[in-house]
């Protein structure tokens, strides 16, 4: 049963004759074709204007699923929907039989097509989900799936390779549940290989013109009309999904009015309504505290910020929020809002100049720029990364976490490919600048 989300998936991203790549809104990364970079949308619209769909990796799958009678939401999941790190969410384990990282990774195993196979990147935060197609005739995986660099496209997965240990790794897999599944495939039900090409129906809109299926976590379905809507959440909601935004807003970085991190016990209080407060303000949505359907879709799109646990750089933030705050006492000016954001901008300029530590910041001598180093600042081996200081002042550590994300993707991507991965050093600043 679950092979038809292979052949939907194959059917409508790889044999429809449209022309799609990779996209996701947070960040823009350099790809191959089109106008040489990914698309702003991940749910197959053509926002840059150069004839090919966006569709990041987690969209894929969804619309698999959709086409195949599964009973997915209305609106396409990201990968945090189904796992976090190692370990799937309760709406994978509730739909998905869970199928461990080291029978999922065996070679020749057992995984059937239309399993979707779950990847965590070694390096970072990154995660990317994709569906199995097969094993070859030496027992490799193939899936097919949309990469950054291809869009959707058919990957084998080479031992020791990319996808198999040197960058990302197999966590597990995820199997529908039978009873998931809520009507027949939109290209009738398929008991052997994939589906013959047949012709596609027009591209529209994310969703067919189907009934809508039953709504995972975050979703609710009116039982007047049976169609599937977000279901806001406010001050007084308690149970689940209000613990599964308050992990959100923990993970991302967003914290109550005292600046306290928030604790996930499922009751929206005042703590949790500041925090959903500020994820609005920071992504410019209405600052009502009620996370309504606009603001669910931000926080699934959205990259932590650059102080938040769950954000992979940011211990080196901290490195450089602390060379800061010592450059301010130096000055005999108190930390703020600005020094941090500073930071983050300079957090982003070392990962581009492939630092991997900050142990000072220091300022040229109109305070034009500033500067982290890497190393004694009389060291002729010290690394620098350079920023304008009205600039840094002024970009957010959301925007900056972003930033540092997208730099560091862009690196992976191009060490993938063999391409030199940093920009030239500027020029370093003495002891006294």
């Amino acid at each position: 049963m679950s092979r038809d989300i292979f052949n939907e998936a194959n059917e409508h991203f790889l044999k429809s004759g449209r022309q799609y790549e990779y996209g996701r809104p947070d960040m823009s990364l350099r790809n191959h074709g089109g106008d040489g970079h990914t698309d702003s949308s991940r749910t197959e619209q053509d926002n840059d204007h150069d004839g090919r769909l966006g569709v990041d990796c987690s969209s894929f799958v969804w619309r698999g699923m959709h086409d195949a009678g599964y009973g997915v939401p209305a609106t396409p999941f990201g990968t945090h929907d189904l796992f976090e790190g190692n370990t799937p969410t309760r709406y994978a384990r509730n739909h998905f039989d869970v199928i461990s990282a080291g029978d999922a990774h065996q070679k020749n195993g057992s995984l059937q097509p239309g399993d979707v196979l779950m990847f965590r990147d070694k390096h970072g935060s990154g995660q990317h989900v994709a569906i199995f197609k097969g094993y070859d005739a030496e027992g490799h995986i193939h899936f097919i799936g949309s990469q950054v660099g291809s869009g959707p496209a058919e990957v084998n997965v080479t031992p020791g390779g990319y996808w198999d240990g040197k960058n990302m790794e197999i966590v597990g897999a995820l199997r529908a549940k039978p009873e998931f599944r809520v009507r027949e495939p939109l290209h009738g039900n398929s008991q052997g290989g994939p589906t013959a090409s047949t012709p596609s129906a027009p591209h529209g809109p994310a969703t067919h013109a189907t009934p809508q299926p039953p709504a995972p976590p975050g979703h609710t379905t009116s039982a007047q009309s049976g169609v599937a809507h977000e279901a806001p959440l406010r001050h007084g909601d308690k149970g689940d999904q209000v613990r599964d935004l308050q992990a959100t807003l923990q993970r991302l970085g967003y914290k109550d009015e005292h600046g306290h991190a928030l604790q996930p016990d499922g009751d929206f209080g005042g703590h949790t309504k500041a925090a959903v407060e500020r994820f609005q303000r920071a992504h410019g949505l209405h600052a009502d505290g009620v996370a309504g359907p606009e603001t669910k879709e931000a926080l699934r799109a959205a990259a932590p910020r650059l102080d938040a646990a769950g954000h992979p750089h940011q211990a080196l933030y901290h490195q450089s929020r602390d060379a800061v705050h010592r450059l301010d006492a130096q000055h005999q000016r108190t930390p703020d809002l600005q020094s941090d954001q500073i930071a983050g901008v300079l957090t982003t300029k070392a990962i581009d100049q492939g630092m991997t530590r900050v142990d000072h910041a220091v300022l040229n001598d109109d305070a034009s720029k500033i500067y982290a180093v890497q190393g004694e600042l009389n060291s002729p081996f010290k690394k620098v990364a350079e920023a304008s200081t009205q600039e840094a002042a002024n970009t957010s550590l959301e925007e900056s976490g972003r930033q540092s994300l997208q730099v560091a993707a862009q690196q992976t991507q191009q060490q993938a490919v063999g391409a030199p991965t940093q920009a030239p050093q500027p020029l370093a600043p003495s002891q006294n600048a």
